[in-house]
């Protein structure tokens, strides 16, 4: 049977703004398959020796790799357990993930969609911006400016979306002028509020605030690149009142914004791997799977067996980093796969000491190296 693919919306980009189901399923996952502008911070969550997969699309390029990443998700799925497939904000509004979960469910792949932040509601806010307000807002529209095969935004109801109190743009940095253009030839006023938030949650966080008419010249004047958010309706406004400069969900503005995996964990993970058979090894001959069939403190683990707990408990947490153990706080236990597998079984204790053994002497130069002549 194929594994489990869940589709995870991981926010606007602020750690702490992942869900506890995201969270959980991250620090679970065999393997996590990622976007272009998933925070180093997020991806670090993931297992230590969990793989991680880049299947990010440059900006005009969206078409040509989806049938790739949906390969890829299939792939996986039948390797793997356990596959999460991480998305920014949330995965089924303008992230694809309703072309991804109907791709699995025709090769027979079980799917779980994990909604996310989305940052049509999150990044306004982030700007002090609410999309909705009993005075003056009662109606939403979110719409991408990125539409599929590169079709023009004049096939979009610009009359109706003219009428609505508010209106938010994604991925429609590049599409401003003819944005703000479109809604003003539909009957919006040209001194309409409006604004375009960058970055929001980011180190290089800015948001430009103007009217529809100015917002294009305004953007282009401070440089507002992508990934960034279009508001337009009196909504804007409130802005004065409710931007704070004690907000706790932001990132210093001084730190450049990192994405993917950091240089300082792929070392760490690279190095996890390499001493995991090590561990494997120390926690057989030490017999430690017979005493973890409870939850048990490294202390008290230390204390009954004569060790050091500070060093001991560094192992416990790579093994669980591996998934042979489980972590509950303070304490831990057995993974299910070790209680059936490892605990008592001398044969596959044997086995896999052998293995170990080998992989240890395993030098790959020696064995690509011709002999010398």
């Amino acid at each position: 049977m194929p594994g489990k693919v869940y589709l995870v919306g991981a926010g606007p980009g602020h750690p702490q703004l992942l869900t506890i189901k995201a969270l959980e399923l991250l620090r679970t996952a065999d393997v996590v398959i990622y976007d272009r502008l998933i925070p180093e911070e997020i991806l670090a969550l993931a297992r230590a020796d969990a793989e991680r997969i880049y299947v990010g699309k440059a900006p005009g390029r969206h078409e040509s790799r989806q049938q790739a990443t949906n390969d890829v998700l299939v792939e996986a799925a039948h390797r793997a357990a356990r596959v999460v497939r991480l998305k920014g904000g949330d995965p089924t509004l303008f992230g694809r993930g309703g072309e991804e979960a109907a791709h699995l469910a025709a090769h027979g792949i079980p799917f779980e969609i994990v909604p996310g932040v989305t940052a049509a509601l999150s990044v306004p806010m982030a700007a002090g911006i609410p999309v909705t307000h009993r005075d003056c807002a009662s109606s939403v529209a979110i719409v991408t400016g990125h539409r599929r095969d590169d079709r023009e935004l004049r096939e979009l109801d610009w009359a109706a979306l003219a009428g609505i109190d508010t209106v938010i743009f994604l991925m429609g940095v590049h599409k401003l002028p003819e944005i703000a253009q479109r809604l003003m030839a539909n009957g919006r006023a040209p001194t309409t509020p409006a604004a375009v938030v960058q970055m929001a949650y980011w180190p290089g966080e800015q948001a430009v605030v103007g009217t529809l008419r100015d917002l294009p010249r305004l953007a282009e004047e401070a440089s507002v690149i992508p990934p960034a958010t279009i508001v337009v309706g009196e909504v804007v406004r409130l802005r004065d009142r409710l931007t704070t400069l004690d907000r706790e969900l932001r990132r210093d503005s001084g730190e450049p914004a990192r994405f993917g995996l950091s240089v300082d964990e792929l070392i760490a993970r690279l190095g996890s791997m390499a001493r995991a058979g090590a561990d494997v090894r120390a926690a057989l001959e030490l017999q430690l799977f017979d005493d973890l069939e409870d939850a048990v403190t490294a202390e008290e683990l230390a204390r009954r067996r004569g060790l050091d707990a500070r060093p001991l408990r560094e192992l416990l947490a790579r093994l669980a980093r591996l998934g042979l153990f489980l972590r509950e706080e303070d304490s831990f236990r057995n993974s299910e796969v070790v209680s059936l597998q490892l605990r008592g079984g001398a044969e596959v204790q044997r086995r896999l000491l052998a293995e170990l053994a080998e992989a240890a002497s395993y030098d790959p130069l020696s064995l690509l190296k011709p002999p010398a002549v």
